[in-house]
């Protein structure tokens, strides 16, 4: 973990002035969710390589607690008990710090600067195209030529604007589709996500749910 100077800060600012410009140009709002939050609620849902990554810690009412590195469940545990059928389809988007321990990779920042977006209450497949697309187009929008790679559900629609990759994984809360972003033929992709149809109704609404996350320093490095 590192401080941002000068510099860095200024740099950060513009990029995330840039995301949310395009985000809000395609009709999602923000939300803004704690970095600690109770262990429990999430305990059941969360991946194998989740459960190794996050930092948790007994707060001084003995209750287990953990740092943010993940939001798409805390979106969902936020958002779920306020929904209505009328306030459906929402986009939303998100931003801020994840702090994950990827004991793999010493020497990498714990602390990464994530911005994300999430379609709730859209189950088909034009959702889907939505999500992929939107990435697409904001990768774009900094230059570089996408490539969207996705395992799980396949359809006609979904091969014309990806590659179908099918793979061996924890799919964790993943139920459907999943997708990531590569740009100038890196390894590693600068955004993923996918379909998490179960997920809301963990937190009592029943609804299905899209969405994806950049991590901002891998695209704009």
């Amino acid at each position: 973990m590192r401080p941002l100077l000068v510099d860095e800060t200024a740099r950060r600012r513009r990029i995330e002035t840039r995301f949310v410009a395009l985000l809000e140009g395609a009709s999602f709002e923000e939300v803004l969710l704690p970095i600690i939050d109770y262990a429990e609620p999430y305990a059941s849902i969360a991946s194998v390589d989740a459960k190794r990554q996050s930092y948790r810690f007994v707060d001084r009412d003995g209750e287990l607690v953990a740092i943010r590195s993940d939001f798409t469940p805390m979106v969902a545990r936020a958002l779920a008990p306020s929904l209505t059928e009328e306030s459906l389809p929402l986009r939303v988007f998100y931003r801020g710090d994840v702090i994950r321990c990827e004991a793999s990779r010493l020497g990498t920042n714990r602390e990464m600067f994530q911005i994300g977006a999430e379609i709730i209450g859209d189950g088909s497949i034009e959702a889907d195209i939505e999500a992929m697309t939107l990435a697409a187009s904001i990768a774009r929008a900094f230059n570089h030529e996408p490539r969207i790679v996705f395992s799980g559900t396949s359809s006609p629609a979904l091969e014309a604007i990806g590659t179908r990759f099918d793979e061996d994984e924890d799919a964790g809360y993943y139920t459907g589709v999943r997708f990531r972003v590569y740009v100038d033929g890196r390894r590693a992709p600068v955004a993923q996500g996918g379909r998490y149809d179960n997920l809301y109704a963990r937190f009592g609404a029943n609804v299905p749910a899209i969405g994806f996350t950049f991590t901002v320093d891998d695209l704009c490095e």
